[in-house]
């Protein structure tokens, strides 16, 4: 009766046994199909007083990106390393604190013309003006500003400087380079703040979801996520009151990011082309070109231009009042863009 008893015993265990063996199996495909990995910590920076967070964006194996209402992204299958991000745009008084000067057209002394309108400076009711992005910078400037403040951080310096002037990365990329319209090489391993790609972009803007827009897929609910032109007003009385806003006013979209539906345009570090990009391994977009890529829309566009898949473009000398940046790091170093772009 006793070995009886241990016969259904070892036969009870055995079966619990190959059942958690199968549940284990069950939890590794679906980590393995759903394609991320843990994503990297959140880190905060501080730079004379000015603090800023970046993001950690898990890596991804074929997630989605592109959309079926635009002509030239139309969906497709990308493969990503681990990144940082910016939670917000970079603001005016960390450009200040890093560039010693503040470029923005929104710089809080009064009315200015632009085209045919009169503007008003000033920040929203209860804003802080420091805390605007910073615009009217071209894609040169910021990757001026992504070495300069490379530098400042403590935690990195010069040696993690991603832009450098020569291929054999000895020179790092300067303000000089830039006025020269000098295109910089990038350092293989550094990881210093550098431009996000499209597609980095892109993903981070989806926030783990489909949505159209980053935060929602719902038109009529886009005013609490975003800064735009709204089409239910005239121009002069457009919901942004023609101007930029202080960051983080609005709702973030899943991964904890503001204003990346409008705002200001953002940078990204890719040359522009009118097709569809290229997916597969951390792609880098077209070889070459005559614009750079910008995305999310602004202040003064409307909400099909904000979407997190509508592509825009600019001459990387354009710096209006309507497009600024958002920093990105890498953390797994051995998939740095390589090479003069």
């Amino acid at each position: 009766m006793k070995g009886i008893k241990m016969k259904k015993l070892s036969i009870t265990m055995l079966f619990a046994a190959v059942l958690i063996i199968y549940a284990a199996s069950l939890t590794a495909e679906s980590s393995a199909n759903s394609g991320y990995e843990a994503a990297p910590a959140d880190t905060t920076y501080t730079v004379k007083g000015v603090s800023f967070t970046m993001k950690g964006i898990a890596a991804v194996t074929n997630g989605n990106v592109g959309h079926n209402d635009e002509r030239n992204n139309k969906p497709h299958t990308v493969t990503l390393s681990a990144y940082l991000i910016g939670e917000t745009e970079v603001t005016q008084e960390l450009w200040q604190t890093v560039m010693g000067s503040n470029p923005s057209f929104y710089d809080n002394t009064g009315n200015k013309k632009w085209f045919e309108n009169i503007l008003d400076t000033s920040p929203g009711m209860g804003e802080v003006q420091g805390k605007r992005p910073v615009e009217q910078v071209s894609w040169f400037d910021c990757i001026v500003f992504c070495n300069e403040l490379t530098k400042k951080v403590m935690e990195l310096g010069e040696s993690q400087c991603v832009y450098y002037r020569d291929a054999a990365c000895n020179a790092v990329y300067t303000v000089t380079d830039a006025d020269d319209g000098t295109v910089p090489y990038v350092k293989q391993g550094a990881t210093g703040f550098r431009l996000p790609t499209e597609t980095e972009w892109e993903w981070a803007a989806k926030g783990g979801t489909e949505n159209r827009w980053a935060g929602t897929n719902e038109k009529d609910k886009l005013t609490g996520y975003a800064w735009y032109y709204t089409e239910n007003y005239a121009w002069y009385e457009t919901d942004t009151d023609k101007k930029t806003h202080e960051v983080k006013r609005k709702r973030p979209n899943g991964y904890g990011l503001y204003d990346m539906s409008g705002n200001v345009w953002e940078w990204c570090w890719d040359w522009y082309d009118s097709h569809t990009p290229a997916g597969g391994q951390d792609p880098l977009g077209a070889s070459s070109g005559d614009e750079r890529i910008l995305r999310g829309g602004s202040w003064c566009h409307r909400a099909g231009l904000c979407t997190r898949a509508f592509r825009e473009s600019c001459s990387p000398v354009g710096d209006h009042n309507y497009i600024g940046l958002r920093l990105a790091c890498s953390v797994n170093t051995a998939r740095n863009p390589v090479g003069e772009r």
